[in-house]
């Protein structure tokens, strides 16, 4: 991490970068202190960002711009402006090159709310909306329902929210994109874009505060010490102007004590320390165990002993999978993990059969399961999942409907410290037990006792429908092979 007086030291270094962004109507430059300078030819001059930039956030626009950084992953505290710096960057950039680029949060409520509907606070007590940062001469289309703008030199912004079907996102020609809030967002539209950004030689920077040691957490001490990436995790401590006065005060925060915020998140959203989030995610200490102790194994499974299938039936939603083996004990070994939408029921089933073809393993004929709902009829074939069973060679088991939702999470904590993981195949399957949380009642300003429905709850579904099979005394164990079980450390 650059020190203040380093960074003061580059910004003296840096001239006016010539950047043959030349057209009919206006030349680009970069200034001494890597701003955007149009100047138009009727003499209009315009300088992006339209406000100061904080050190913090000219450090990164000098990574981006200057120095051709293409990868950021950017842990800034509450309050620290991180919306308007990474909206800014975009923006400059969609200048510079033509091209899709694209603002994503973790909702499509969300990414209207913040950012579209969204505005700043000046400090001359003046509002500005993030849209209107944007030279009005620039735009020449701005689609309100899309909440896409297109510009005149051919590029289209679209911000966006992650539930959407990520599928939908393949083959997109992205040139650059933020990832808002990237600890609550659905990882997986990371990676379905990530061939994209090497094929077009893109950007992106994800951008977040800490939500317990879920995907952003691993991603973070995964790709912090690798060179091509920017990596860094600010507190309010860290994040000071140019005399060294912090933006964020203690007084600051003691207010937010006072109206009632824990001191849990006072601390991760302030000082960036990753803590158990025990008040929202369901399975904090579960999933810190099964990262901690070994729980994730590479390359798991148990040779000549036969697989079962576990189902969530989304109907209109997403449809899961979790293969599991199982030992003496009917301790799962949860080899693979699989999700799609959109699918004939009897997809799945082929698709666990061809997993288990591929590595010499079985299918077993009675070792498909289903959740209570599994007898529902899809609408365009009028048979239902154990009816495809049948004509596939397999007999569907049902499982029972938990007494509560809550009895079913309970039930699964304390089957979490009964299973190990395959690490290569199930990495999806931890990230939604990972991020499984309650869902918040905005109007009393508490978490409820019931799970919010998001991508996270798809994956857990699937591995509730094996812990209801596992207590309904489902899992035969006669059939069940004591070979040795190898894997590697």
């Amino acid at each position: 991490m650059m020190n203040l007086r380093s960074f003061h030291k580059e910004l003296s270094q840096i001239r006016e970068v010539a950047l043959s962004k030349q057209s009919s109507n206006f030349v680009m430059t970069r200034t001494k202190k890597s701003n955007l300078k149009i100047q138009f030819q009727d003499g209009e001059v315009v300088i992006l960002p339209m406000f100061k930039f904080r050190p913090h956030q000219l450090e990164v626009q000098i990574k981006l711009f200057i120095e051709g950084v293409k990868r950021f992953f950017l842990v800034r505290p509450r309050r620290s402006g991180k919306e308007v710096e990474s909206w800014n960057l975009l923006v400059q950039a969609s200048l510079e090159t033509p091209g899709l680029y694209l603002m994503i949060y973790p909702t499509n409520v969300r990414a209207r709310i913040v950012l579209w509907d969204g505005a700043i606070m000046l400090p001359n007590g003046n509002s500005l909306k993030f849209i209107d940062m944007i030279p009005k001469r620039f735009i020449s289309n701005l689609n309100q329902q899309e909440m896409t703008i297109k510009l005149n030199n051919g590029s289209v912004i679209k911000v966006l929210g992650s539930d959407i079907d990520p599928d939908k996102l393949r083959g997109v020609n992205v040139r650059g994109a933020v990832f808002s809030e990237y600890a609550f967002s659905d990882p997986r539209v990371l990676n379905i874009l990530m061939p994209v950004f090497r094929q077009n030689d893109g950007w992106f920077i994800l951008q977040t505060t800490f939500n317990g040691m879920n995907h952003a957490y691993s991603y973070m001490k995964e790709v912090q010490d690798n060179p091509a990436w920017y990596c860094r995790i600010d507190s309010i401590e860290t994040l000071v102007d140019e005399n060294g006065d912090r933006y964020i005060t203690d007084e600051m925060i003691e207010e937010d004590r006072k109206s009632g915020m824990p001191e849990y998140l006072i601390q991760q959203e302030y000082y960036s320390v990753v803590m158990a989030n025990h008040e929202i995610l369901y399975f904090s200490n579960e999933m810190a165990m099964v990262h901690n102790d070994g729980k994730l194994i590479d390359d798991l499974m148990i040779p000549n002993s036969r697989v079962r299938l576990f189902m969530d039936l989304g109907w209109n939603d997403t449809n899961t999978c979790v293969l599991a083996q199982f030992d003496h004990q009917i301790n799962p070994y949860v080899i693979g993990y699989h999700e799609c939408n959109n699918k004939p029921l009897e997809y799945y089933i082929r698709w666990a059969e061809s997993f288990c073809i591929k590595r010499g393993l079985v299918l077993a004929s009675d070792g498909v399961f289903a959740p209570h709902d599994g007898q529902k009829h899809d609408v365009g074939s009028g048979k239902n999942i154990v009816d495809f069973g049948q004509d596939l060679g397999y007999t569907v088991q049902i499982v029972p409907k938990p007494s509560s939702k809550m009895n079913a999470i309970q039930s699964s904590r304390r089957m979490l410290y009964r299973t190990k993981f395959n690490k290569q195949e199930t990495h999806r399957l931890i990230e939604c037990l990972s991020n499984y949380s309650k869902e918040f009642d905005s109007k009393k300003g508490v978490y409820k006792d019931s799970p919010l429905h998001n991508f996270a709850s798809h994956g857990y579904d699937g591995f509730q429908t094996m812990v209801l099979a596992i207590e309904g005394d489902k899992i035969n164990n006669n059939n069940i092979h004591r070979d040795i079980i190898y894997y590697n450390n």
